[in-house]
Order: structure tokens, then C-alpha cells, then sequence
């Protein structure tokens, strides 16, 4: 934290910090906590294999990052920019349950359905009967005490967009997210399948090329940061 709120992005030539408590000064409380999750989730999930973790956790911070500029930019849509960005950084977070219950026939799964141009909720659904996304938001509902939507963001995050999304802010933030990550190179490296991105979609919610743009490269520096501060 002390070491963040000396970074170039958050210190401005102000002085430096020296403790914990200048640090959630300068940073904010909520940035403190999203941190503390970006940190602290990752390490419930070390004895997993067969999956390239910095590459995963890159992704899920991506859609986290990715969900949390779309919020500010968004017409029309009313959510907590907290909830998604936890919600874009879980989305995920049963590939990883996956990989940590049964390791070893999970690791064999994802050999077998490389290149397999089919979602893989889909593909897990009929090897395992239950799918990541179904999973995850279970194991966060029954362990983790978030808010209701975190969990239907996790478990349905695997939908197309849509209007209906609108019903679900949340939901739908992390779904655009989520296709902008993939499209953009910032997939998680899992799966070979990859929706196409529906910009005519984004437009109607009020993202132009332009600004899908902007949100893009306030998202690579936003990745470059954690790569140089939280993962070193």
C-alpha cells in the first residue's frame, strides 16, 4: 500500500508516504479494499496446476479495471463502482475452485478441449455437470459475505450482452468487460472460444469507438501499474 501511494500515478510530487495510515489517506478506502482483494484472493488458490495463474489473475484484474471505467462512463446505468469492480475480479473465480478441488482432472479437461471453438462453461457442464460459473458463485455465496449481485455477476457473467443486462447493471458491466478483456488481448488463457465484441451494442450504451479507446489504454496502465507495484 505504502509502496502504491509512492507511485507516480497516485503521488503527483506530493511527499512521500511513510505508513499505513497516510497510504489509505491518499489512496481511499475503497481503493485500499479493492486492493486487499486483487492481493489477498489469488493466494486461496496456490495449490492449483495446469493453469498459468499470472496470466489468469492479469485477466480477472483486467475485467475488474475494465468494469470499473465502464461504470464511470455508462449512460443510463445506475451501479456501485465497488461492487463492479469485486465483481469483475470473481468472475472467474470457479475455473479456479475447479483447479483446486480436482487438480488433476481439471488440468486433463483443458488439455482435452484445446482448441475447441466451444464456451467452456459449456464444455464443463457436460464433463463435470456443473460449470465455472455456476460454481463460483456457490463457493463466494456460501463462503464470502457479498452482496447479492457479486454472486449473480459470477454466475451469469457467461451470458451474451443484451438489453435484458439492464435488469442486472452489474451483471451486464462485467459481460462488456469481460468481451473487451478478450478482445483486446487480455484473455485469461484458458479457453480457445472468444465471443465477438458487439460494438453496436456498446454505442447504444453510450461508448464510442472513441471511448472504448480511452477505457482500453486507462486499463493497460492501469495492468502495467500491478505488474510493477502488487506482483513484484
Amino acid at each position: 500500500m505504502i509502496q502504491l501511494s509512492n507511485s507516480v500515478f497516485f503521488s503527483r510530487g506530493d511527499n512521500k508516504v511513510e505508513n499505513l495510515s497516510q497510504a489509505i489517506i491518499r489512496l481511499g478506502l475503497k481503493m485500499i479494499l479493492d486492493l486487499a482483494y486483487t492481493l489477498e484472493v489469488p493466494k486461496l488458490f496456490m495449490k492449483g496446476k495446469g493453469i498459468n495463474q499470472n496470466r489468469f489473475w492479469q485477466h480477472s484484474l483486467a475485467v475488474a479495471i475494465f468494469s470499473r471505467n465502464l461504470n464511470q462512463r455508462l449512460q443510463g446505468l445506475v451501479v456501485e463502482q465497488d461492487l463492479c469492480y469485486l465483481s469483475g475480479l470473481m468472475h472467474d473465480i470457479g475455473i479456479m475452485v475447479f483447479n483446486y478441488l480436482i487438480p488433476e482432472e481439471y488440468s486433463a479437461f483443458l488439455k482435452e478441449v484445446r482448441g475447441i471453438k466451444t464456451p467452456l462453461h459449456e464444455l464443463e457442464l457436460q464433463k463435470f455437470g456443473i460449470s465455472h460459473p455456476e460454481l463460483g458463485s456457490l463457493f463466494i455465496e456460501k463462503w464470502w459475505p457479498v452482496p447479492e449481485e457479486v454472486v449473480t455477476s459470477v454466475g451469469k457473467h457467461f451470458l451474451g450482452m443484451s438489453n435484458q443486462g439492464k435488469k442486472y447493471p452489474i451483471l451486464l458491466v462485467v459481460i462488456m468487460a469481460n468481451a473487451i478483456a478478450n478482445t483486446y488481448d487480455m484473455g485469461n488463457g484458458i479457453s480457445d472460444w472468444e465471443e465477438p465484441l458487439n460494438y453496436n451494442f456498446l454505442m447504444q450504451q453510450g461508448l464510442s469507438r472513441e471511448i472504448l479507446d480511452e477505457i482500453v489504454e486507462e486499463t493497460r496502465e492501469s495492468l502495467f501499474l500491478a505488474k510493477e507495484v502488487l506482483y513484484k
